[in-house]
């Protein structure tokens, strides 16, 4: 039976290397976890007696890669349409989908991560999958490699990939992971696509009535002068709001950078981060947003958990990191504590106000049939969508405001230009 030389981790962290007999790798693996290990990398030893199982680990090593490739290949000859979403911060979103191609096939996570490394054309996400299999290689879990690339890899990713790989099922985390970021850059998309026509209308706006201020109104009011008439009201009323922009603008301007400035400092202190936390949490409109934004994290972040074999002790641990707001965190923190002693979840997270009582009336089902993970992600879907229908409305809301405004000042523009014409017309006649 061919022997194997693997690198993993273990179930208390700790990097381990040696050798497994197995009829394939993929039999290899199944030995591996089965013994508690998160294999890294499985190759096939070199027994030295020249015949197949003679083959030299680099062999071994460019035989696997090839039968990879046909996954990398696939990922990245479409037109290049994840070379496009690896720009800027989106580089999580193609690194997740190109890991889960090949993972799922059947390769190790180290494997997949080091073929990557070698594989990919887009120079940004080369350079990621390298970092990612550096750590490997020196014994870190990927969870804790990610740890280390906040720019890429938020809290909730590393959190739930750290439960997969102590499970050793990372495949159905990975595609949780896909999922969510495919949704939120979908969100924004809408998001985006909501707001470019206000901004477009709003830009040409600003245009026009500064073309009007700084070329047309001084013409306008230097003949006005010259023919002893007066500006009308709408005119008068744009060169004050100019005047007042030109003179006062830059101090205001000055002031709210100061002001927003102080206050990002202060938010970074423990004090500051917990004022202003409860502060979001009691906006009009916005209070909302930030509630459910929380509630999704925890709320899915349980049921992948729960759903994946997780005990309930772990699963509250690693969601409670997922929380965002100060205020929530503490409610959550007090829950949790009685759960752990033994409180059932509906009454611990009443007593503290964590969930509405809606969700609390879900739960109670949940604990009553045995089907917690079936409740929280019926939680889950009722805030994920109240959070779409709140960012939808707020979108549409700024986006009229925006418009109402940029007719009112084309609207004010237009009567200063025709009242000034009008005016210039009665003193010609006048004389």
């Amino acid at each position: 039976m061919p022997t194997f030389a693997y690198k993993g981790v273990d179930a208390s962290k700790t990097s381990v290397t040696g050798e497994i007999e197995a009829v394939d790798r993929r039999q290899a693996m199944q030995r591996l976890r089965a013994k508690r290990i998160q294999p890294l990398q499985i190759r096939l030893a070199d027994s030295g007696k020249g015949g197949k199982s003679g083959k030299s680990v680099r062999e071994t090593r460019v035989v696997d890669e090839d039968d990879a490739s046909i996954g990398v290949e696939k990922a990245t000859s479409s037109g290049g349409i994840m070379a496009r979403l690896s720009s800027g911060k989106n580089l999580a979103l193609p690194f997740f989908k190109k890991l889960l191609q090949l993972h799922s096939s059947g390769m190790p996570v180290g494997d997949a991560v080091s073929l990557m490394s070698q594989r990919m054309t887009d120079p940004k996400l080369k350079d990621l999958c390298q970092r990612v299999f550096k750590d490997l290689s020196e014994g870190r879990t990927l969870a804790a490699s990610m740890r280390t690339m906040p720019e890429h890899f938020d809290d909730t990713m590393t959190y739930l990939l750290e439960a997969g790989e102590a499970t050793g099922n990372v495949v159905p985390i990975l595609t949780n992971i896909i999922d969510s970021l495919e949704q939120n850059a979908e969100l924004k998309r809408k998001v985006r696509s909501a707001m470019a026509y206000p901004i477009l209308i709003c830009s040409v706006a600003f245009g026009v009535i500064g073309l009007f201020l700084f070329f047309l109104l001084p013409r306008i009011e230097s003949m006005m002068a010259s023919l002893g008439g007066e500006l009308n009201i709408a005119a008068r009323f744009m060169i004050g709001s100019s005047d007042f922009a030109l003179k006062q603008g830059p101090f205001i301007l000055a002031g709210l950078i100061v002001g927003g400035l102080s206050l990002y400092q202060w938010r970074r202190t423990d004090k500051g981060r917990e004022k202003t936390d409860r502060w979001l949490l009691r906006l009009p409109m916005l209070k909302q947003v930030f509630y459910n934004n929380d509630l999704c994290r925890v709320t899915n972040v349980m049921t992948i958990l729960l759903g994946n074999g997780i005990n309930t002790t772990e699963s509250l641990r690693l969601a409670e990191n997922t929380l965002q707001n100060r205020v929530l965190l503490r409610r959550f923190q007090a829950s949790r504590q009685l759960i752990n002693d033994g409180a059932p979840f509906t009454s611990a997270f009443r007593k503290h106000a964590f969930l509405p009582e809606l969700d609390l009336d879900i739960l109670s089902i949940g604990e009553n049939t045995g089907s917690m993970v079936g409740s929280f992600e019926e939680i889950y879907r009722t805030h994920a969508q109240e959070l779409s229908d709140r960012l939808k409305f707020l979108t549409t809301l700024v986006a009229g405001l925006a418009l109402t405004f940029a007719f009112v000042m084309v609207f004010v523009l237009t009567l200063g230009i025709v009242l000034s014409i009008l005016n210039m017309s009665q003193s010609l006649l006048s004389q």
